[in-house]
């Protein structure tokens, strides 16, 4: 008897071995192909989405506020619209539309405002990815000269185009 039942449970543990092997794998098979049309990316796809935006690249702006010089102060922010997409290899990394950030870094006025001088630059935009990056841009100027009895001030208009560059090389996610 005790010889029949061993054979018998060692023909069970035979069998859930036997099981496990040929079971295991198309199991395997099986999830593999569940995570194949997944929204979650493998780490190597991962790494396909980002690029790289070098420093030195290109984003122009627009103005999309009147700036006056009797109006604003030194350290005043103002917001920018990006003027068309930056792409880098086919991808967006910097949409149109994109909010940039810039400030006053000069106001100036006098003869009782009958010339003045406005200066601002372009600071720092958002990506696709959410990021805000770094810019460097040439100080936009307007200046109201005080010759004569002008009675202008300065004033940037909205839709005054601006230039800006990357300051740093940034790993975008488009």
């Amino acid at each position: 008897m005790k010889v029949i039942f061993s054979k018998l449970l060692n023909l069970k543990i035979m069998k859930n071995i036997l099981i496990i092997f040929v079971l295991l794998p198309l199991i395997t098979l099986n999830s593999n192909s569940l995570f194949a049309n997944s929204a979650i990316p493998f780490p190597n796809e991962i790494a396909e989405l980002m690029v790289t935006l070098r420093a030195g690249t290109v984003v122009s702006v627009t103005t999309n506020e009147e700036i006056q010089a009797d109006e604003i102060q030194v350290g005043n922010s103002i917001d920018f619209f990006v003027r068309s997409n930056v792409t880098v290899n086919g991808q967006v990394v910097i949409a149109s539309g994109a909010i940039a950030e810039g400030w006053v870094k000069k106001v100036m006025t006098s003869c009782d405002g009958r010339c003045s001088k406005i200066t601002i630059t372009v600071e720092n935009v958002q990506t696709v990815d959410g990021q805000r990056i770094y810019l460097r841009s040439i100080p936009h100027t307007v200046k109201i000269d005080c010759c004569g009895d002008s009675e202008n001030e300065a004033v940037i208009t909205i839709g005054t185009n601006i230039s800006a560059r990357v300051l740093n090389d940034v790993n975008i996610n488009s």
